[in-house]
């Protein structure tokens, strides 16, 4: 069953990398996939910020703080890399992921408890597993820059070791 924080954190990457006009690889500008990639790390560091504050279980603290402190290595990668490369970060046209993320992030911050664990581990399950499928389905095919493209490369295997670890603390706790 998809919860609205599934549904939001799935819109977030996804509805600002390919339903913005945006919907086949090569239609993004390597300014274009910085944008994408920043916001994405922005959002996932506020995000786990929230979890860190806010986590009922030391598992739901432990992995906001990785995941925060990640995603503030790769954001700060991501903008030291535009700036060498004198690319200047362009949001796409009809951008609604920062609504999308703000929804989910309001809804989270209502709740407490074990009601919030288990909401921000799916959040993050959701948002994880959206970003995934953006970096592979759209935007590394359309990456022009090969120092962009190495970064994205370099930075999913995090992507996906935080899906991995999110989705173990979930069973831990019972989350399906």
């Amino acid at each position: 069953m998809k919860t609205a924080f599934a549904r939001t954190a799935l819109a977030a990457l996804t509805v600002a990398a390919m339903s913005s006009g945006a919907a086949v690889a090569g239609d993004l500008s390597d300014a274009n996939i910085l944008a994408i990639f920043d916001q994405a790390n922005m959002a996932d560091i506020q995000t786990a910020r929230l979890g860190y504050k806010k986590g009922q279980s030391p598992q739901v603290r432990d992995l906001a703080m990785m995941v925060m402190t990640d995603h503030e290595a790769v954001q700060q990668m991501g903008r030291d890399l535009g700036s060498s490369l004198g690319l200047v970060e362009e949001p796409i046209d009809n951008d609604t992921a920062l609504a999308a993320h703000a929804k989910a992030y309001d809804a989270l911050q209502a709740l407490s408890g074990d009601a919030f664990d288990t909401a921000y581990l799916k959040h993050e399950i959701a948002f994880h597993t959206a970003v995934i499928d953006a970096i592979n389905a759209v935007l590394l095919p359309s990456v022009e820059a090969p120092e962009l493209r190495e970064l994205v490369v370099t930075v999913l295997p995090g992507f996906e070791h935080h899906l991995a670890e999110t989705k173990r603390v979930a069973a831990e706790l019972g989350v399906e």
